[in-house]
C-alpha cells in the first residue's frame, strides 16, 4: 500500500472514531436529566418559544430589538443543526450503507460460511 493510501485510511479511521465518540457523547447527554432540563427544554424549547412570541410584540419592533431576537433563534437553530449532524454522522458510522461491491462480498462470504 502506498503512503498516500495509508494516510487516507488512517484519516478515515480517525474521522470514524471522532463521529463515534461525538455520537456516543451526545447520546449520554440526552440521557442526562440536567441536560434535558437546561438545554433541550429550557433553551431549545422554552427560550425559542419565548423568542418567537417576542417577535410579535410591538415594542420589540419599535425599539429595533427584533434583530437580537432573531439572532437568539438562529443560535438555537444552529445548535439543533449541530446535534442533527452528529446524529447523522453517528448513524453512518454505526450503520453504514454498503456499496454494491461490499454487499456482494458480504453475500458471498455468508454463502461460503453457510456451507
Amino acid at each position: 500500500m502506498s503512503n498516500p493510501e495509508q494516510e487516507a485510511i488512517e484519516l478515515e479511521t480517525i474521522e470514524i472514531e471522532h463521529h463515534r465518540t461525538m455520537g456516543e457523547a451526545l447520546n449520554r447527554l440526552r440521557q442526562n436529566p440536567d441536560f434535558q432540563t437546561v438545554i433541550m427544554d429550557g433553551y431549545l424549547k422554552d427560550k425559542v418559544l419565548a423568542s418567537v412570541s417576542m417577535l410579535a410584540v410591538p415594542q420589540i419592533s419599535e425599539q429595533n430589538r427584533r434583530p437580537g431576537v432573531m439572532e437568539d433563534l438562529i443560535s438555537a437553530s444552529n445548535l439543533q443543526y449541530f446535534f442533527q449532524m452528529i446524529d447523522q454522522f453517528y448513524a453512518g458510522v454505526t450503520n453504514p450503507i454498503l456499496s454494491d461491491e461490499e454487499e456482494a462480498a458480504m453475500a458471498e462470504a455468508e454463502q461460503h460460511g453457510a456451507h
